[in-house]
């Protein structure tokens, strides 16, 4: 299993409907394993909104990553399904390649994994089949 540290880059987030659900557009720089841009789009639903720290917000989220770089030489882009949930303080997310994205390198490209906070970001665990 490979694993990758994403930070954010730049996050737009706007509510659509009331302060329950929001559409965001993200951009994380990747390192590890996986080394280069993803972007993203997110739809958030809001279970419990902290107008004050959004970070104390409670939430789950679906979108799609697009990355876009390099994989042990390998080199192109493929897409990922991102579906998680932020509750009480805990963190699930769970990211699977969606099958005939991949270009370049990646064509025909599969696999699944998690990611999770970390000190610096974001760390990415992804099993490539």
């Amino acid at each position: 299993m490979g694993k990758s540290l994403f930070k954010v880059n730049d996050w737009q987030e706007e509510f659509t409907i009331e302060e329950k659900i929001a559409h965001a557009r993200a951009v994380y720089d990747i390192e590890g394993e996986l080394t280069g841009k993803i972007n993203v789009d997110y739809t958030i639903l809001y279970l419990n909104y902290n107008k004050e720290n959004s970070h104390q917000s409670s939430s789950v989220f679906e979108g799609f990553m697009i990355f876009d770089g390099e994989m042990n030489g390998r080199k192109g882009r493929f897409i990922l399904r991102d579906k998680g949930s932020f509750i009480d303080n805990q963190y699930e997310a769970k990211v699977e390649v969606i099958t005939g994205t991949g270009t370049g390198d990646f064509i025909g490209i599969s696999g699944k994994g998690t990611y999770e906070p970390a000190e610096e970001g974001m760390l990415l665990n992804l099993m490539i089949n």
